[in-house]
């Protein structure tokens, strides 16, 4: 009578320590799959690396001192009478809007016909630069200390895009008529000249 009570409480902790292995090896189960289920925490993927800028955007210099464009509502008062004579140019200015849904003016007389645009909304040096591929004779150049570039020049056309900000440019066409100046007939050096008179109605920002 004696060793019945020992073997039952025998039997009894035995089962319990089944019990508990069995809980244990239940419960590894579970955080094995839990770990290498998709929302599980041990095979997580790494993030992705964010991608360093590109060369051409790094290299871009910041304007040291910018203008507002977006202080000027209307273009055509961006060339003078008095600017227009002294560069051989004239006309009634005629103001449109560009293909940026922004303010443009042209003046044509029998030497040449002129055309500046305004650019805030994809302007900047760096646009400038990005776009170069797509541009015909693409030539960096540099007014009164603003960098920018020559495009699309020919014998008697040429485009000057001239950042004036990190995020606005200007934009000057030339189109030789009857003016047969020396000066005139550098196309591009001839819309440099019209771009510095244009930087000088350009309010600082």
């Amino acid at each position: 009578m004696t060793k019945t009570p020992v073997f039952a409480r025998f039997k009894e902790d035995l089962n319990v320590q089944r019990r508990a292995t069995l809980t244990a090896l239940s419960l590894f189960t579970i955080l094995g799959v839990s770990a290498c289920s998709p929302g599980g925490t041990g095979s997580q993927p790494s993030s992705p690396q964010t991608k360093p800028p590109t060369a051409t955007t790094s290299a871009v210099p910041k304007v040291e001192n910018p203008k507002s464009l977006k202080a000027v509502s209307d273009a055509c008062s961006l060339l003078t009478p008095d600017q227009l004579s002294q560069l051989g140019g004239g006309g009634e200015p005629k103001g449109s809007i560009s293909e940026y849904g922004e303010t443009q003016c042209s003046w044509r007389n029998d030497n040449f016909r002129t055309n500046v645009a305004i650019n805030t909304k994809h302007g900047g040096l760096a646009k400038i630069t990005e776009n170069s591929g797509s541009r015909d004779n693409f030539e960096p150049t540099q007014v009164d200390g603003y960098q920018g570039a020559r495009v699309d020049e020919q014998s008697t056309l040429c485009r000057v895009e001239l950042a004036i900000a990190d995020d606005q440019s200007i934009e000057i066409n030339f189109s030789l008529r009857g003016g047969d100046t020396p000066e005139m007939k550098d196309p591009c050096g001839y819309a440099e000249k019209i771009t510095s008179e244009v930087l000088k109605n350009i309010p600082d920002a």
